[in-house]
């Protein structure tokens, strides 16, 4: 594996246009002064919903998913642990932790993953007499993990971002008035139903909202750029970067391996998408939520650009330590 060559490609084919799109509302912000209010609602009442909606109904499972799921809830919940031991060594009150931990457990998988995977497994050293016999596997162990991600960062995450500012039923109110509240469940029953959605008349909006949130969402987060002070190397949002690229990379190894050693077998593509899978940045919907829940915008903004800046190294180091940790042959 040419580490170099998987370094660019990471870099043109996932960070570039993340970057394009994000420069679009830091400019039209500058030119315009947008609202971001507007945007902020637009995201999270309509767009969001759909966009979840659409992935949880389409989704296929499988018993397959079950071990996987399993092991991305352990590293998700370590996560967690672990950043809140860090907000409170070094001292942060309670909003910026519950900021930082959902910087630290809730990643951008489903902007970036599912096109890492299908480039990661559709090249050497998985191509096999030309074809590609793992990719399938690959993009089916994403979307598991991204399946997770997705449920607990738009309720828990939701939730969290209110610690230390709402009271405990206050932020249940606020989760409660979300639309993503009832997208998750609405999609699971409507798999249940004896007849297919994507032929009913609602189901073109709902997909034409769906395909505008990534877009808008990615706007929105240049707009928020725009308006705040960017410096990477604050100790900060090093420290949380460390633990989103890093600590968090490693904890999915060690989770991974415990569960081989005392559940038994797992196929190497499933493990090495889970380590892959967690060292994908900071979720651009983080920095959303702080902006909605007024609670540190700013510092939730600035890690997911270092950790979306830095992963461009980071991630294929991981990726070729899981190819040699959960080898083929």
């Amino acid at each position: 594996m040419n580490l170099l060559t998987l370094i660019g490609h990471i870099f043109m084919n996932s960070m570039i246009p993340i970057f394009i799109l994000i420069g679009v509302g830091f400019i039209l912000d500058k030119k315009f002064k947008l609202d971001l209010y507007t945007l902020s609602k637009l995201n999270f009442y309509i767009l969001l919903p759909t966009f979840v909606f659409r992935a949880m109904y389409d989704a296929k499972f499988t018993s397959s998913t079950t071990e996987i799921i399993f092991c991305a809830v352990c590293v998700l919940i370590l996560n967690a642990v672990t950043a809140d031991i860090v907000g409170r060594l070094k001292g942060y009150d309670i909003p910026k932790i519950a900021t930082l931990k959902n910087c630290v457990m809730f990643n951008n998988v489903g902007n970036m993953g599912i096109a890492l995977a299908l480039f990661v497994f559709t090249n050497v050293p998985y191509v096999i007499d030309g074809a590609t016999p793992y990719a399938d596997l690959g993009l089916f162990s994403v979307v598991s993990i991204m399946i997770i991600q997705t449920v607990t960062s738009n309720t828990y995450g939701f939730y969290q971002a209110g610690a230390g500012r709402l009271s405990t039923r206050d932020a249940l109110n606020v989760l409660f008035h979300m639309p993503m509240s009832y997208a998750i469940p609405l999609a699971l029953l409507c798999k249940l139903l004896p007849f297919d959605l994507h032929g009913l008349f609602f189901y073109a909006p709902l997909n034409i909202f769906a395909n505008a949130f990534v877009g808008v969402a990615m706007i929105a987060l240049g707009v928020q750029i725009n308006r705040t002070p960017l410096n990477f190397f604050k100790t900060d949002v090093m420290l949380a970067s460390l633990l989103r690229l890093v600590i968090s990379p490693l904890l999915a190894a060690v989770i991974t391996v415990i569960f081989i050693l005392f559940y038994g077998p797992m196929h190497p593509i499933a493990a090495q998408t889970i380590v892959i899978t967690y060292s994908v940045p900071t979720a651009i919907n983080m920095a959303l939520i702080a902006i909605e829940m007024k609670n540190n915008p700013e510092y939730a903004t600035q890690i997911v650009m270092g950790t979306t800046i830095l992963s461009a190294i980071t991630m294929p180091l991981f990726i070729t330590f899981a190819y040699y940790l959960f080898p083929l042959y």
